[in-house]
């Protein structure tokens, strides 16, 4: 049971990769403590904060307040999903719940979330820049959680029978399945997942980074400030100075965590062929090679195998198994209390929201609200058409994925509102409405999620049944049908749930278009949306947040929990 460790002493000869590793280390943890010094400056009011500037040497410093943003929101949203999304693949009535609360906020507007949360975390942080910081990290949070819980709840679902069985066989608790069982298994799909949600939390820097307080509208310093300056005095040059700045950005996450850990994740790969690709990312290398590294390996892994164990050693000496558990009626007056307090807690906030709506007709938000659908269903159907048959072609090939990798991210990464300017200048030009860029608009926020997990699809093959395929001479149609695209179904489906949920918030942005002094509208919810919070209308704001909610929740009814099931059931790898 206790693991034995032999440690031989060995003369320390640094080399360039211990060079590299520990300037690396050095060079991050400066600049995490001079970002992180500077979120904690004292707040009275909206002019205790510096204003934006669109002069290009500030740049650097707003970039690096924004990734400690991107960073700190990146670690709470891979909890979040740790927790939730394990929580929902294993208790089907936490799942009956949960789910739909997750597929719900996914596609509840982030100008909602900022609305009604900066109030708190300014009370949690008095007198600090720090609960602003906390408003806009938890806006990012907003924009990663909920797809990341939803790729892990979908992966342990279709953990394969055989690994399971292997973990009943070596007695492993719940614990040590989840660690040595279902995490692995998820990694390479969670992943994937992680860089599409780091992607997506570009789109929510610029809504993120402006705070609406009760002395006024806030701009932390940050790229998305510095992009909503631009958009607003209509100034190209910073748009792009500050793409050029994201795309920096990008590729520094690209080569300095990303591409690290693809590599790292092969080893996860459920397969009995030995597939691994020999080149490696030149940190990989370099982390392989450090004797700093090396040296201190051997005290981490120590701490992860007693994490991971350790809770089954207690679990022998201590007895924690109750005989009160094993009686089924406790278990379901436990469930009965479960449902009566969700119902409770529904019936509460629907009738706090009844008396919070305006007073009048609400028959207008139908025919906007089927407009938005519209919009949103053929921006929809386009990705998925295009996005699928890319995603398979780039995943099976390791070459393809390492070179389209880091385009796609940087693609996923621009923010919707720099599109706006091409848009508005067509559109004034004489190159069509709205109505017909509106759906382009929209594509820009939810093709990406369907790209990368159809990617993360196909990676996660086991390499047997590829080759299998060859065997069986499946060549055309035949292979896209019968073996492509089913075998990538449980991820198309995770794709097109996060899909959506970037699309309803894409449609608010795309709806209501603003460059300089120009204004460009279509009818929708989207719009609705936009307008009533740009003018601090919260009565009317929170009836369309609800009503574009209600779409939401009838997709969530309706198409995501059969196609959850569908995807659980008939395309599970056994």
């Amino acid at each position: 049971m206790f693991a034995s460790y032999t440690i031989t002493k060995k003369r320390f000869l640094p080399n360039k990769a211990d060079v590299i590793i520990v300037a690396l280390i050095l060079v991050v943890s400066a600049l995490a403590y001079y970002a992180w010094n500077d979120m904690h400056q004292s707040f009275i009011d909206a002019s205790s904060v510096s204003a934006i500037s669109l002069d290009p040497s500030h740049l650097p410093y707003y970039m690096l307040r924004t990734t400690m943003r991107l960073i700190i929101g990146m670690i709470f949203s891979f909890a979040f999903a740790l927790i939730a999304g394990y929580a929902c693949a294993k208790n089907k009535h936490f799942a009956r719940v949960c789910l739909p609360i997750i597929n719900f906020l996914e596609s509840a507007p982030l100008l909602g979330f900022l609305t009604f949360t900066t109030a708190f975390f300014l009370f949690l942080f008095p007198h600090s820049i720090m609960g602003l910081e906390a408003a806009a990290i938890f806006g990012i949070f907003t924009s990663q959680a909920w797809n990341m819980a939803l790729i892990l709840y979908q992966t342990i679902r279709i953990v394969p029978a055989e690994l399971t069985e292997a973990a009943t066989a070596f007695k492993l608790n719940a614990w040590q399945r989840f660690w040595k069982i279902e995490l692995p298994y998820s990694v390479p799909g969670l992943l994937w997942n992680i860089m599409v949600s780091q992607s997506a939390a570009w789109f929510a820097i610029t809504a993120s980074e402006a705070i609406p307080t009760i002395t006024g509208d806030v701009s932390l310093p940050g790229i998305g400030s510095y992009i909503a300056l631009a958009l607003t005095d209509s100034n190209i040059t910073a748009i792009l100075y500050a793409l050029v700045a994201i795309i920096i950005n990008i590729a520094l996450f690209d080569q300095l965590l990303f591409r690290p850990l693809v590599k790292w994740s092969e080893k996860f790969k459920y397969e009995s062929i030995n597939n691994k690709t020999t080149d490696s990312p030149w940190l990989y290398r370099s982390y392989k090679k450090s004797q700093f590294v090396n040296a201190i390996k051997p005290i981490f892994s120590t701490i992860v195998f007693w994490l991971i164990n350790g809770a089954s050693f207690l679990n022998k000496k201590i007895n924690l198994k109750s005989p009160i558990r094993d009686i089924k009626i406790l278990k379901k007056l436990s469930c009965i209390a479960w449902y009566i307090v969700i119902i409770s807690a529904c019936v509460w906030a629907g009738n706090a929201l009844w008396h919070f709506f305006p007073d009048g007709d609400m028959s207008y938000l139908i025919p906007l609200m089927i407009e938005t659908t519209v919009r949103v269903t053929i921006a929809m159907m386009i990705s998925v058409a295009i996005c699928t048959p890319l995603g398979i072609w780039i995943g099976m090939s390791s070459k393809r994925t390492k070179a389209i990798q880091p385009i796609i991210q940087i693609g996923a990464a621009i923010p919707q509102p720099i599109f706006f300017p091409i848009v508005a200048v067509l559109i004034l030009g004489g190159g069509g409405s709205l109505n017909v860029w509106c759906i382009p608009l929209i594509m820009t926020g939810t093709s990406w999620y369907v790209l990368f997990n159809v990617i993360a699809g196909v990676s996660s093959l086991p390499t047997e049944i590829i080759e299998m395929t060859k065997s069986f001479h499946l060549k055309g149609w035949k292979w896209w049908f019968k073996f492509a695209i089913p075998a990538v179904f449980p991820y198309i489906v995770c794709g097109i749930i996060s899909a959506a949920g970037g699309a309803w918030n894409s449609a608010i942005a795309a709806e209501l278009v603003i460059w300089g002094s120009n204004t460009i509208k279509v009818d929708g919810i989207g719009a609705l949306v936009s307008t009533t919070t740009g003018n601090n209308q919260l009565h009317e704001a929170a009836l369309a947040v609800v009503a574009l909610c209600s779409l939401v929740a009838l997709c969530v009814i309706f198409i995501w929990k059969p196609l959850y099931k569908l995807a659980e059931t008939k395309y599970k790898c056994n």
